[in-house]
């Protein structure tokens, strides 16, 4: 057989031959179909050299040729399920249990000076404002020369003359900014500036007009050290099961299943699995928009938890489950959201390898710091910045990690004013992994792997409306000790 009858034979049969591993057939004239027939019957779809010395043998001139290593010299790779898990889930970042919101005026008062007061600390500690000052200080103080302040933007607002000003306040007071119109740099940053947000601004104080000089966001540090796990595990990003709606894609979703337990293709990823983070819509719910009892396929919130409990039963017991909540599931849709009932989702409670937390939530895995967030509040991120789009929320993403907070605009958005802030990125994360938006993307921003892991929902009505194109079925994987991303597709 030449080369191309074995190459043209592995295509029709749907494998892949490596290099090394076409190199080993050709120079040897292996039994291509025997190799065919191995590989078909262990569901291997990558033919590499290793396999086919495992599997097919070597012939004689090779064995006589190979250098004899002791048995107990010779490396073999860890799997998973030998290594010990290394799970930390941080409970002052959940509001499970913790929430002091009572939905009075000075809870609202207390959201947004918490909110102020976590982004000034961020702020301060750039070195070009270290020296910001309050409003009420700036308007007393010397008016000659440039000055600092870190301020919560209220209001855009755009003369007729084509002026661009922005209304910003402080607790201590308001004040009024112009953007100059020949300075290209800070009418970009206008236009990306969101309702809300807590930004410093550097100029000079005229007439009660500050005329900016410059905008700085709270932003990510350019040194942010990145950890490695010691040990050669890897972690699932998924999101957005939405068991119980009919358009969930059970029969995609018992693959990923079978991936899991090996008994699927791809062994060579999911054999180094130790951790499974599903950020929320874990079930599509009831009630969560109009009419949505027609497109339902198990109308009871408490057997479709059940459901789920009964699918996550099959994940191996070495595998730590990660469960956040959504806004499709049964708990307050307003943010932070604290963890599913266990009256509601008890059989969940039952599995011994499943944990279910809060909204938004951080976690340590093997020593790498995770948020995962469900990400509601991109659609107002997307809705407010031209080059975010649904097709691409790891842009979106990011403006999380430059605003470093997860609600950066309160806007139409439901939250819930609680006394200490869950929202704000305070401490600076390995991921960021998010959902919601049930498109997968990926991005790797100053050190911290961004990924929306997509979804197992097949195309909705409202995004057909919406002309969003989702992308279900695909989970991302990454490999805790070298970042490296694998979407497996299913």
């Amino acid at each position: 057989m030449n080369e191309e009858d074995i190459i043209r034979k592995f295509e029709e049969n749907g494998l892949i031959l490596t290099t090394h591993g076409f190199k080993r057939v050709a120079e040897n004239k292996l039994d291509a179909d025997e190799i065919l027939g191995t590989a078909k019957e262990r569901k291997v779809w990558l033919i590499t050299d290793e396999f086919i010395s495992e599997f097919i043998g070597k012939p004689e001139e090779e064995k006589r040729k190979e250098i004899k290593t002791p048995q107990s010299l010779r490396k073999r790779e860890i799997l998973a399920k030998e290594v010990e898990s290394q799970l930390e889930i941080y409970e002052d970042s959940d509001v499970t249990g913790k929430s002091t919101c009572e939905g009075t005026l000075e809870n609202f008062v207390d959201y947004f000076n918490q909110k102020y007061n976590s982004l000034r600390e961020i702020l301060r500690d750039r070195p070009n404002l270290t020296g910001a000052v309050t409003i009420d200080f700036l308007k007393k103080g010397d008016t000659e020369g440039s000055m600092e302040t870190i301020v919560m933007i209220t209001d855009k607002t755009e003369s007729r003359r084509g002026f661009r000003f922005l209304d910003v306040e402080d607790p201590t007071g308001e004040l009024r900014v112009l953007i100059p119109k020949d300075n290209r740099v800070l009418n970009n940053a206008y236009e990306r500036i969101m309702l809300d947000e807590v930004i410093g601004i550097s100029g000079r104080l005229r007439n009660d007009l500050f005329i900016a000089e410059g905008i700085f966001q709270p932003e990510l540090p350019m040194n942010h050290r990145i950890k490695i796990a010691e040990d050669p595990v890897s972690a699932v990003l998924t999101s957005d099961i939405h068991v119980g709606s009919y358009l969930f894609l059970e029969k995609e979703f018992k693959k990923f299943l079978d991936c899991l337990n090996l008994r699927g293709n791809n062994n060579e990823i999911f054999e180094k699995v130790k951790y499974v983070l599903v950020a929320g819509d874990l079930v599509d719910g009831i009630g969560v928009y109009p009419q949505q009892e027609k497109e339902l396929s198990i109308p009871d919130i408490y057997k479709q938890y059940d459901f789920l409990a009964s699918l996550l039963a099959e994940i191996p017991d070495y595998i730590e489950v990660i469960l956040a909540m959504g806004n499709h599931d049964a708990v307050r849709n307003a943010e932070p959201q604290p963890r599913l009932p266990k009256d509601i989702g008890g059989p969940l409670y039952d599995l011994p390898n499943v944990h279910v937390v809060g909204n938004p939530v951080t976690i340590s895995i093997h020593g790498i710091e995770t948020l995962m967030y469900h990400g509601t509040s991109i659609d107002s991120v997307i809705g407010s910045l031209a080059d975010c789009t649904y097709a691409n929320p790891e842009i979106a993403m990011i403006e999380y990690l430059k605003r470093r907070y997860l609600v950066p605009s309160y806007g139409k958005k439901s939250i819930s004013p609680e006394r200490n802030d869950y929202l704000s990125i305070k401490e600076v994360p390995d991921i960021l992994h998010c959902g919601h938006v049930h498109a997968n993307g990926y991005a790797d921003y100053r050190g911290v792997k961004v990924i929306n892991s997509g979804a197992w929902q097949a195309r909705t009505k409202y995004q057909e409306e919406q002309g969003h194109i989702p992308t279900p079925a695909r989970v991302p994987i990454i490999n805790l000790q070298s970042h490296e991303v694998s979407v497996v597709h299913f």
